[in-house]
């Protein structure tokens, strides 16, 4: 059984309310997954170069994890390398699953194509997984 600690962070949605990120985060796999239905911290389209980016949110988001004891004890990087060291997983408001390695952005799978024998087949946050569809 993969050990995951939940925690909930708040920021600033697209429409500058205050909106609640939920975060589940497994250490040993270094996957961080973050359910956010109100367009907070997701990964957001530079239409200059057609891929998915960071966004401003997730930035902010990202310096307040690091200054979190427990996620990076005993590792003596910074805030860059950490952030491409984890695995992020998006679950959101958008029709598609993000994931995030080495500050790299891409669509994992739509959706409406996720049954629930394929969840399994992702590393994917099953609780996440069933709120959203």
């Amino acid at each position: 059984m993969e050990k995951f600690f939940e925690m909930e962070y708040r920021g600033l949605n697209i429409l500058d309310e205050i909106s609640v990120v939920e975060l589940a985060i497994n250490l040993e796999l270094q996957t961080i997954h973050v359910l956010d239905q109100h367009q907070v911290v997701e990964p957001e389209c530079d239409f200059s170069t057609k891929k998915f980016r960071e966004s401003e949110g997730f930035i902010n988001m990202t310096k307040v994890l690091y200054d979190k004891y427990f996620l990076r004890k005993n590792m003596d990087e910074d805030l860059g390398n950490w952030v491409k060291r984890m695995k992020w997983i998006f679950y959101g408001s958008k029709q598609w699953i993000f994931q995030m390695e080495n500050g790299n952005v891409k669509e994992v799978i739509k959706k409406t194509e996720i049954d629930h024998q394929g969840v399994n087949d992702h590393d994917f946050y099953r609780k996440y997984i069933e709120r959203i569809l």
